[in-house]
Order: structure tokens, then C-alpha cells, then sequence
């Protein structure tokens, strides 16, 4: 099929890589372990381009979406205050005084309500209340108090809605109460709360909705940036339209940084959960769920700049000083604090009422460990066996909640080259065991030129496929057998004929070789070509009855 793909010194000069707050050049003179097949370090994650040989995927601006909002109680049609005297209420207790709120209104045996009725009951905000009227799907109303204003209202009782966004609720409950004045709120006053959820969160593994019985999952990668903001609604319409099932959202990403308000120690000793931009996972999990789209929830493993700096004991020693760091960005995959430290990730993950758990950078790194001593172990066990004995150790934790457990892996290692997969610690005969997937990363574009003969890989899509079909074969002769779900390239760097054909080619690539499902990669959250590509799926008619 081409040239064997190796492990080779080669020098590193200046790269280039998106940080937070812009561009920055990184130099190196020394030599370092690098593959010629190149999702190096630097190029799983975002917000860094994915970079290989001195080039980077560019960031296209992302679509602009609108989200309409709309209400579900009546709206008041008089001036003043909404009325409320014919409903029910339950007030929130004085903060000053608290009290029981009084008994709810009574109603014909229905449980899911009773227990909504609790739930409120017991996460009510100050000045809130209740409406439980007969024959009237549960409400809220908020009494004004001194201090309020309309975005302390809205972000008070967005939990509650089902409306994403607190910004997005604060204008519904303007439309919902049109005498309502945002700039002087009146105190005393009552407002209708809009949108109001129609049943309690479930227990996490009862709000899970888990694989299709095909196991067939394509979905993309989601940023948290992105699940927290205005683009997220919109997404979830769109693979719901196209009959794609799946986001894999990022709860830690390759350089440390959380994605919500985590409560793990370390995560909080770090730093690493300052400013998170996912208000809360579980509901986000939820939204995405009422969309029939399930919840991969990705972490990544042992790249984290945040806990090795601030935890400098769980990252590999210098080989010229046993007792002192050697800063790469990396914790020793053999450190056990490093180890706990993911596996109580993944556990808090599994809380939110995710469908699948996705490890990323679960390996060695390969680029500047020329002084690096990773000897956790004093030499008694290899990379792959670590590796794979700290996925046993995960996989025995989501297999306890009946939750599959998914690898992202380099796709070099599909090439069987021996040297490649130790210096990785990837293998895929003994990972093959310790999951439910192995997601190798086929993106053309990031093989040398003259891979299998291309002249330029990257306008080459068909590789997908023949990657994918070389990592089935190797597992098949090893008689093992584990669900194949590559990633595919979906976005345009070194790939000049890189359109929505391109895409559809990666797919039946992918699906003619074998595979099972498959997601898209986007650091930039631009899949305008992705929508291009994956058709709107038809809406089956529904049958007319025929009169005499």
C-alpha cells in the first residue's frame, strides 16, 4: 500500500500554534521523536490548529444562529402585576425565615408531576413560586424584591426552563410579562417564569439514553465553548436533521482546562476550572438528549499543561536530575496521582448522565522526551502495558455503570510498525480488550507525501478507508474484535480539494472498510461542509386514511 510510515528523528524548528490569545511561535533546535505520519502533540487539540511539518488548519469564522425561545403561560393582558389569584402557589420561603411551603394543589395520581412539584420545592429561589393548578401544566412566577433585575431573575431560574440559555430565557420573560419594566424593577411585583420544565431530572443512569441497537454513532467533535453558547441548539438541530446521533464533548481538553465547574480537588488545586464555560453538564447532557443525540464525553488523558505546572511531582523526571521536573506539558502516564486524577474525571463524568466515555491522548508523547526519563514503573513494564493497564483500570469503572468506553488513537499505528506503537504505548491488539471502541485518527491530510503512493495525501480521502481496514485486519488475525469508529478529517488544511465531495468520500470510505459509524473533527467548530455533505434526511409521509 506504500512507503512503511516510522518513528525518525528529525529536527524541529519553529511551529506555530493557536493559543487562547492568539498566535505564538514555538522554536526548538534539539531532535526529537516525531512520526512522519504526524498527528504529533500539538495537533489534537483545540484551540491549537491541528500542525503538522510547519502548517495548520485555518479557523473559519463560525455560523452565526439565532435561537427563538418561545413561551408556554399566559400572558398577562392587563397593566400591573400578572394575577395570579385563581392558581395555586407555593412560595419560596423568606430567606430571613425560612418555612414549609404549604401543601400543592391536589391532582389525579400522576407521579411525574408530584415529583417535579418536589424538585422545585426544593431548589425554589428566594421570592419564587410555584403554580400548581389543576388542569395546568406546573408554573412559576417570581415576587420582585429589592436588588432584583432581570438578568439575576433569569440566570435564578434557567435550571428550570427549558430554555438554553439565561440571556435567552431573560427575553422570553419580557415577552411572556410585556408590562414588566427590565430598567426599574417594582418590588411586590409578581412575573410569570416561561418555558418551565415538565418533569424532574432523572438519576444519572436513568437520564442516559445509551447506543441505537446497530451501534452505529456519527456525530462531531464539540468544544466547550461551544455547548455552552448560542451555537449549540442550532448544532444539535442540524445532526438531528441529518440523522446523526452522537457529539463528543469535551470535558478536559489537551491542555488542562476544564469545562465546567469540576468538583475533583485536584481540579480545583490546579486552577483548572476557572471560568468554565458549561454552566451545567448534566442539563446540557439533557438538551442534547431531548434531540435523540447522544453524549460521548471526551478527556483528555496525560497532555495537560495546567495540573503539570501546578503539580510538578506527576510529571516525568529530567534524566540528568532525578529530583527535578522535566516540563513538557505531560504527567507520567505511570504516576498513580496522574492515574486517579483522570479516573476521578471520568467518574464525575458519568454523573452528568453521559452515554460513552472517550479518552484522548491516553499515550506517551513523542515530541521533546529526548531528556525526558518516564520511569514511574523503575523499568519494570512498558509503555503499551501501561497504557493499557490504566485503560483496565477506567474500563473497570465504566463498566460498573454499563457505559461503553471509547480510544482515540493515532492512526500511524494502523501500519503495524512495531517501533511506532512502543514509543506510543498504543497498541491496538492489547487496547482491543480494555473498551467498547477504538477511534483511530485517518485524517489524510496529515500523512507524509508519497504515503501509498499520493503525491498529495490530503486529496486522498479514500485513506480513511484503508486505514481503517488495515487496523480491522491486524485485530482480525489477533482474533480480537472491538467496534471501529475513525475519526475523519472535516475541515480544509493541506487538503486542497477539500469540499463537501471530500467528505462524502471519507464516509463511504469509512463504511466500506468496515467501519462502525464514524465523527467528525473541527477545531473550529466550522461544519458548514459536514451539513453540506450529510443529506437532510427525507421525513417518512404519514399515511392519509382513504374515506368511502
Amino acid at each position: 500500500m506504500g512507503a512503511a510510515i516510522t518513528l525518525h528523528r528529525s529536527p524541529v524548528s519553529v511551529a506555530i500554534f493557536f493559543g487562547p490569545k492568539g498566535l505564538r511561535n514555538v522554536a526548538s533546535g534539539s531532535e526529537v521523536y516525531s512520526p512522519r505520519y504526524v498527528p504529533r502533540d500539538s495537533t489534537r487539540g483545540q484551540p491549537r490548529a491541528l500542525l503538522y511539518h510547519g502548517s495548520r488548519f485555518v479557523l473559519a469564522s463560525a455560523l452565526a444562529f439565532v435561537v427563538a425561545c418561545g413561551a408556554t403561560l399566559p400572558k398577562p393582558t392587563g397593566p400591573g402585576p400578572v394575577d395570579l389569584s385563581g392558581m395555586k402557589t407555593e412560595q419560596a420561603a423568606p430567606e430571613a425565615a425560612p418555612a414549609a411551603a404549604p401543601p400543592a394543589a391536589a391532582h389525579p395520581a400522576d407521579p411525574e408531576r408530584t415529583e417535579l412539584v418536589a424538585w422545585l420545592r426544593t431548589k425554589l429561589p428566594a421570592g419564587g413560586e410555584i403554580i400548581d393548578a389543576v388542569g395546568s401544566p406546573v408554573g412559576l412566577a417570581h415576587v420582585l424584591r429589592r436588588g432584583d433585575s432581570l438578568p439575576s431573575i433569569s440566570d435564578a431560574y434557567v435550571e428550570f426552563t427549558e430554555i438554553y440559555l439565561a440571556r435567552e430565557l431573560g427575553k422570553a420573560i419580557q415577552r411572556e410579562n410585556p408590562n414588566f419594566r427590565a430598567a426599574a424593577p417594582s418590588p411586590g411585583d409578581r412575573i410569570v417564569i416561561p418555558a418551565v420544565v415538565k418533569r424532574a431530572p432523572k438519576a444519572a443512569d436513568d437520564e442516559r439514553i445509551g447506543w441505537p441497537e446497530d451501534k452505529q454513532l456519527r456525530g462531531v467533535y464539540v468544544r466547550g465553548g461551544t455547548a455552552g453558547g448560542s451555537l449549540f441548539l442550532p448544532l444539535l438541530d442540524r445532526l438531528a436533521e441529518r440523522g446523526m446521533n452522537m457529539i463528543v464533548l469535551d470535558a478536559k481538553d489537551y491542555d488542562g482546562w476544564l469545562t465546567y465547574k469540576s468538583k475533583v480537588p485536584l481540579a480545583s488545586e490546579s486552577g483548572a476550572i476557572k471560568n468554565p464555560p458549561i454552566r451545567d453538564v448534566a442539563r446540557t447532557v439533557r438538551f442534547a438528549h431531548a434531540k435523540g443525540i447522544r453524549v460521548a464525553m471526551r478527556i483528555s488523558c496525560f497532555e495537560d499543561e495546567v495540573v503539570a505546572h501546578a503539580k510538578p511531582d506527576l510529571v516525568p523526571r529530567a534524566n540528568w536530575a532525578p529530583n527535578r521536573a522535566y516540563q513538557i506539558g505531560w504527567l507520567d502516564p505511570a504516576n498513580p496521582d496522574a492515574r486517579a486524577y483522570i479516573i476521578d474525571l471520568v467518574k464525575e463524568a458519568l454523573d452528568f448522565g453521559v452515554d460513552e466515555i472517550q479518552l484522548d491522548y491516553v499515550r506517551y508523547p513523542v515530541l521533546g522526551v529526548k531528556n525526558a526519563d518516564f520511569d514511574a514503573t523503575k523499568g519494570k513494564k512498558p509503555k503499551t502495558i501501561v497504557i493499557r493497564d490504566f485503560v483496565r483500570e477506567v474500563h473497570a469503572v465504566t463498566q460498573a455503570r454499563k457505559v461503553p468506553l471509547s480510544l482515540d488513537i493515532f492512526g500511524i499505528v494502523a501500519e503495524g510498525v512495531r517501533a511506532d506503537i512502543d514509543a506510543l504505548g498504543q497498541d491496538p491488539v492489547l487496547l482491543a480488550s480494555e473498551c467498547e471502541v477504538l477511534s483511530p485518527m485517518v485524517y489524510p491530510s496529515h500523512y507524509h507525501a508519497g504515503y501509498a503512493g499520493f503525491e498529495v495525501p490530503g486529496n486522498h480521502p479514500e485513506i480513511v478507508g484503508m486505514a481503517t481496514k488495515k487496523i480491522l485486519t491486524m485485530l482480525k488475525r489477533a482474533k480480537k474484535s472491538v467496534i471501529i469508529r475513525p475519526w475523519l478529517q472535516a475541515a480544509s488544511w493541506n487538503s486542497p480539494e477539500y469540499g463537501p465531495q471530500y467528505i462524502a468520500t471519507e464516509i463511504r470510505s469509512a463504511d466500506a472498510a468496515g467501519g462502525d459509524g464514524w465523527l467528525m473533527w473541527n477545531p473550529a467548530q466550522t461544519y458548514t461542509v459536514t451539513w453540506q455533505a450529510v443529506p437532510v434526511q427525507r421525513k417518512k409521509p404519514v399515511p392519509v386514511a382513504q374515506g368511502d
